[in-house]
């Protein structure tokens, strides 16, 4: 019996080894009582972590924009980097950045486009105005100027105005047939829809035949605005602007060596109106001068000096062009020089429909 019940305990006692061998054999590499620890405790909490997952993952977003949104504030306050403000700052960072390229670049478009004041050299700008590979070839800024290119600097609208004068079909006393069909609604201070529509038409064609005639240009910028054409009377008036610019550019008029150049006689009456004052006189000054002398004009309410006396023009090119041109209706003056006759110029180019009856 005694052994019999000794064979029973052995048999039981290897059965539990065999059983409990191939546990001790994967739970014991490498794992230490701590790691044991939070195995454990893995195990315990795994039923809990995956119920509560949505609650913590919302807990923990709050706390992250919460700890977001105080260090924005703190780096803001303290060096002025913040998101939110850096627009604000860019010109101030002194430090190279992709951010910074767009404010150089802003300065540098900004330097093109200022107003250089400068005495003009006439055959340079005749020579690249009549050059086909110059980038100031004249066919090439009228282009961008009929296709109202904003990029066009002050520097071509200079070339383009000056570098006229060394055109073929360059005159300096052209009259077109158009400009006087709308004189006598000039003076109106407003005009009806039908009246709009003739100076509209009147305008371009004279503009389509001398494309620097600044007085229907002003004209018609007028009117467009009367008739609620914004952007048709902007782009009318941006070219304008750099047109009077480009004569701007030229001197500054109050002297014979500083006078403004200028293509056309009526280009000095406008240049006067532009600053505020109104002609009085105009005299003759050789080889090629003119100067008018002038007064403020009191219908003028911006405010700017208005102590200048007269202004001074340069006509030495378009005496010089009219000369080769019309040889035949120039005759001599009664100081001895030739002068044009603005009579014989008028009647050339006069639409025989405007001549009335006797």
């Amino acid at each position: 019996m005694k052994s019999g019940s000794y064979n029973i305990i052995v048999i039981l006692v290897a059965a539990i080894l065999m059983t409990a061998s191939p546990i001790v054999s994967v739970a014991a590499p490498a794992q230490t009582s701590a790691q044991a620890s939070r195995a454990a405790g893995s195990s315990s909490t795994k039923k809990k972590s995956t119920t509560n997952k949505k609650s913590t993952t919302r807990k923990s977003r709050a706390s992250s924009k919460k700890k977001t949104s105080t260090k924005k504030k703190r780096v803001s306050r303290s060096a002025g980097t913040a998101t939110q403000n850096r627009t604000a700052i860019q010109p101030q960072t002194a430090t190279p950045s992709t951010a910074a390229t767009p404010v150089r670049a802003a300065a540098k478009t900004d330097s093109k486009r200022k107003i250089v004041v400068e005495k003009p050299d006439l055959d340079e700008i005749r020579r690249i105005t009549l050059d086909p590979t110059s980038k100031f070839y004249f066919p090439k800024l009228k282009k961008k100027y009929e296709v109202n290119d904003t990029t066009m600097t002050p520097e071509e609208f200079r070339n383009f105005y000056l570098g006229y004068m060394f055109q073929e079909d360059f005159d300096p006393y052209r009259v077109s047939p158009y400009s006087s069909k709308t004189d006598a609604l000039r003076s109106k201070p407003s005009h009806t829809k039908e009246e709009i529509d003739t100076i509209t038409k009147y305008a371009q064609l004279a503009l389509e035949d001398n494309p620097f005639d600044l007085r229907q240009m002003s004209f018609l910028v007028h009117v467009l605005k009367e008739k609620r054409k914004d952007m048709r009377a902007k782009i009318w008036e941006y070219r304008l602007e750099h047109l009077l610019g480009a004569i701007k550019s030229t001197g500054t008029g109050d002297s014979v060596e500083k006078a403004w150049y200028v293509m056309y006689p009526e280009h000095e009456y406008d240049m006067v109106q532009l600053l505020g004052y109104e002609a009085t006189d105009a005299q003759y000054i050789e080889p090629g001068y003119d100067y008018l002398t002038v007064r403020p004009d009191e219908s003028d309410t911006r405010k700017r000096d208005k102590s200048a006396k007269g202004f001074y023009f340069n006509v030495i090119v378009p005496q010089q062009q009219y000369e080769l041109k019309h040889p035949e209706n120039i005759h001599a003056a009664t100081d001895g020089s030739l002068t044009p006759d603005p009579g014989a110029a008028l009647q050339e180019k006069t639409d025989p429909d405007d001549i009335p009856a006797e």
